[in-house]
């Protein structure tokens, strides 16, 4: 009996590449919108600690909070706007990281059954050959001489 290949190997291996690929841009993904959440979180932290200082500086600072406060809703908008674009890239990247594990589960699975049936057929060809062997040393030992 021959040694057990699959014949596919190259294409399961290909689709493990392709399931990495895109584990790697979801994992990407995911650190951006990380790093777009902390971001909006530290603006929101800003206006908050803004506007207690505010309230001691005086009524000459309320001028360029009033221009302050507009640039910093405007930057979080941006980043909410970043955060949708965000979340559905990363839905997009989850739904193809899913179907390449899909495309690769369904040539693991090929490769087992193939491996399964393999196996099958060594044990037949491995008992054929022990009742073959057994069959011929009672032959030798009923016609050797006692």
């Amino acid at each position: 009996m021959k040694a057990f290949s699959f014949r596919l190997d190259p294409a399961l291996r290909w689709r493990a590449t392709q399931l990495r690929v895109e584990q790697e841009n979801l994992s990407r993904i995911s650190s951006h919108l990380a790093m777009l959440q902390t971001e909006m979180m530290a603006k929101h932290t800003q206006l908050r600690s803004g506007s207690a200082e505010l309230a001691t500086a005086g009524s000459a600072a309320f001028a360029s909070w009033s221009a302050y406060v507009d640039r910093s809703r405007r930057q979080i908008r941006a980043l909410e706007d970043q955060l949708r674009q965000g979340r559905k890239a990363l839905a997009l990247q989850t739904q193809k990281m899913v179907e390449a594990h899909q495309k690769v589960r369904v040539l693991e699975n090929l490769k087992q059954e193939e491996h399964a049936g393999w196996a099958r057929e060594l044990n037949r060809e491995t008992e054929a050959f022990a009742g073959e062997a057994f069959l011929a040393r009672l032959q030798r030992e009923s016609r050797a001489p006692r």
